[in-house]
């Protein structure tokens, strides 16, 4: 394993599940990195290394995001992904893989992510995802959908209330990303996958709503216990920002009607 990655601890873990999330394609609303990001912060979670990035990113697409200081580089942060760990006195423990999604040789970084959850002996993968939808609406709760690779997960993820995934068809195949290359990876190696998804609308670059109900969902399947108070009053400040972004809108439209649409 240690080829592909750095490793700077080599944690003892009991039975651990590994929750992935990533920036980039699938990242609408930050639903995935924004829920990764939120459990590995509120957790308190330990970076215990990375997977070593230089096959994975073309960094005319993936720039490097740096510091300049009145003339002075202070800093340089190249595209990664993070591997953190969290010892869950309620249940299994966790490791989070946070990272940008790769946009060079996917199924070289997929095995990397396979090499890991088999020297950990890790049973089964979340893999968070957010995608644009334009009929979602700002307001009220959101449907956390899932895709997965056997009827038997399926089954067991309705009782949690989550819904499954229509897209494409067998007449019109339709994009997939790093998400769907994992959960037929982990179909090969008997390890089970879910890959959970939440919507935003095309509006909102962060969407506060769509994270929260993802958060929730993966509270009561990680069976961890984390407070969840700050993320609700965010979603209820942006639900009241959009109503009056919305009045707004409707206001100036009814005393100046646009001439023309485009």
């Amino acid at each position: 394993m240690r080829g592909r990655f750095n490793i700077y601890e080599e944690p003892e873990l009991k039975e651990p599940l590994l929750v992935l999330g990533f920036r980039g394609w699938a990242d609408a609303g930050r639903i995935s990195s924004g829920s990764v990001g939120y459990l590995i912060r509120k957790l308190g979670a330990r970076r215990f290394g990375e997977i070593i990035p230089y096959n994975f990113y073309i960094l005319q697409n993936s720039r490097p995001l740096g510091w300049i200081e009145e003339g002075i580089i202070r800093k340089i942060e190249w595209p990664s992904t993070e591997l953190f760990y969290y010892k869950n006195t309620r249940g299994n423990d966790l490791i989070f893989l946070l990272g940008d999604e790769p946009n060079f040789r996917p199924n070289e970084y997929v095995e990397a992510i396979i090499d890991l959850a088999g020297f950990y002996k890790v049973r089964r993968i979340y893999i968070i995802g957010g995608v644009v939808a334009p009929e979602v609406s700002t307001i009220g709760g959101q449907q956390v959908e899932a895709v997965v690779g056997d009827q038997r997960l399926k089954d067991e993820l309705e009782e949690y209330g989550i819904g499954y995934v229509t897209y494409g068809s067998s007449r019109q195949l339709a994009p997939v990303g790093i998400h769907s290359l994992l959960v037929l990876a982990c179909q090969k190696r008997g390890i089970d996958a879910i890959s959970l998804w939440g919507q935003a609308p095309p509006s909102t670059s962060v969407y506060p709503r769509s994270i929260c109900a993802m958060l929730e969902k993966l509270i009561e399947m990680l069976k961890i216990d984390i407070d969840l108070e700050d993320i609700e009053r965010a979603s209820r400040d942006f639900d009241r920002l959009m109503e009056e972004a919305t009045r707004q809108q409707e206001s100036t439209w009814r005393r100046e009607p646009p001439e023309y649409f485009y």
